[in-house]
């Protein structure tokens, strides 16, 4: 029998960042931001290693070879969500802080992290309503991020998790996130800021064609550009 254990380790500070994070289907039962991107600065970020030991015995080697966290399909029972101000600028906040916690984060785990904060990202978005082409896109965009982190991936790494901490107190940790080897970091850099061009350019694209939502896209659209625009900055 094996168990898993995480060691905490403080890799540096991050410059403050402010941030607005406003209620996330106010007029739903899912009635609010996820509590972890609440908050208004992060101020240190920490990588959570993995431990592995049998039970009762020495530590052993862990397991590298471990599938990525897949997110639930919809359950064909989500409300019709309406487009507002509040919504969208609640997307935009936590795409602002996946920018933030990402690049952040050591090199060889920065795609990585891209991949399953927007993995993460899509899975809150629901699938009906105004804002189901959103959701559409950002798994698409998800799926090529980690498509490139697999293809990638240096096994000689574990997947970490990355805890941020906020100037209240709060903590952001993402999901497991895999290493790429060195030597891919500089094209792979450019590879995901080409897949959330592509993003970007599809929300625009969709906002065109519906003027109701078309602000909303927009918005949405500009914070995943923000994104690109970090990751070309390297």
């Amino acid at each position: 029998m094996i168990s898993k254990k995480y060691t905490r380790l403080v890799v540096g500070l991050i410059a403050p960042v402010g941030l607005v994070a406003t209620p996330v289907f106010a007029n739903t039962p899912q009635s609010s931001l996820p509590a972890h991107f609440q908050g208004t600065q992060t101020t240190a970020i920490e990588l959570i290693y993995p431990r592995y030991a049998q039970v009762g015995g020495e530590p052993i080697e862990p397991e590298y070879e471990m599938e990525e966290e897949e997110g639930e399909g919809p359950s064909g029972h989500e409300p019709e969500i309406e487009a507002t101000d509040a919504q969208t600028e609640a997307f935009v906040a936590q795409i602002q802080q996946i920018g933030e916690i990402c690049e952040a984060s050591p090199d060889e785990y920065q795609i990585g992290c891209y991949a399953a904060m927007y993995r993460e990202l899509a899975a809150d978005i629901p699938a009906n309503g105004d804002y189901a082409e959103v959701k559409e896109i950002l798994e698409d965009t998800a799926r090529d991020l980690t498509a490139l982190t697999r293809a990638n991936r240096d096994k000689a790494k574990p997947r970490v998790r990355v805890s941020a901490t906020k100037s209240n107190g709060q903590t952001v940790t993402t999901p497991p996130i895999t290493p790429v080897k060195p030597e891919t970091i500089v094209p792979l850099r450019q590879a995901a800021a080409n897949v959330l061009e592509e993003a970007e350019t599809k929300l625009l694209r969709s906002a065109s064609s519906d003027a109701k939502r078309a602000i909303h896209y927009q918005k949405i659209a500009a914070a995943v550009g923000s994104n690109k625009v970090l990751l070309r900055s390297a």
